[in-house]
């Protein structure tokens, strides 16, 4: 419980942090996506260090229940998933993907997912707004 509550404070305040930013500067963030698919080293190296935060996620916090703890062992099986797929997926498949999301109603729309389920998760994990019994 102590890790999910520490993992909830940190995904919640990033998610909020990053959701804004996509928000804000979603035109900066169309260009690291248009940069990203140009750059096979820095591709890889983030395809490891997502399999490798994903994996100790997974292995550390494979937690399913209380709602706030499967979210953050789904975000690890989604960093897991997502590394491995730009390792192994060819190029043409990869562009194809990071174009069609590439988009900036997909940037708006992800940024406000990003800033609700951060607030949700800051809430479980600081405790902000008081519980029921």
């Amino acid at each position: 419980m102590a890790l999910t509550l520490l993992l909830a404070k940190v995904f919640g305040i990033a998610l909020i942090a990053i959701g804004i930013a996509i928000i804000v500067y979603r035109s900066h963030y169309a260009q690291i996506a248009r940069d990203f698919l140009q750059q096979r080293l820095l591709r890889t190296v983030i395809a490891f260090s997502e399999m490798i935060v994903g994996l100790f996620i997974i292995i550390g916090h494979n937690v399913w229940n209380p709602p706030p703890a499967a979210l953050i062992t789904l975000f690890g099986w989604m960093f897991v998933l997502e590394g491995a797929s730009y390792l192994l997926m060819p190029e043409k498949y990869t562009a194809r993907f990071v174009n069609a999301v590439n988009r900036p109603q997909f940037f708006i729309a992800s940024g406000i997912i990003g800033i609700v389920l951060g607030i949700y998760l800051a809430d479980y994990g600081f405790a902000i707004w008081a519980r029921l019994p």
